[in-house]
């Protein structure tokens, strides 16, 4: 049975949901929902919520103020991402692979 979309991202921490801006043409942008399902000490990786998911990743280094925002084509990108959160240990509000999100994702193709 699927979990209400806005029920979830309602109890769904500030820091664990983000908005993701599709470009569809020169006059129109689309707003998808994403969570957060991985992260690192410079990484994170969002999924979106629209039936194309879509992989999103945040990359801020120490040295640097900007966050590079890339979108992962190569799925490989994705494993190798959450292998690394995964090694990082559960997250614990720093890093890790959150699990709560993933299980959302699945329960919700």
């Amino acid at each position: 049975m699927p979990i209400d979309l806005a029920s979830f991202l309602h109890h769904t921490p500030e820091s664990e949901k983000t908005t993701v801006y599709v470009h569809l043409d020169e006059d129109e942008i689309a707003a998808y929902d994403a969570l957060l399902i991985a992260q690192t000490r410079f990484r994170k990786l969002y999924i979106t919520l629209e039936p194309r998911r879509r992989y999103l990743v945040h990359t801020q280094h120490p040295d640097e103020e900007e966050v590079e925002i890339d979108f992962l084509q190569d799925y490989e990108e994705v494993e190798a991402l959450l292998e690394d959160a995964g090694l990082d240990g559960i997250h614990d509000g720093e890093q890790g692979i959150l699990y709560h999100n993933l299980l959302y994702l699945l329960m919700n193709p």
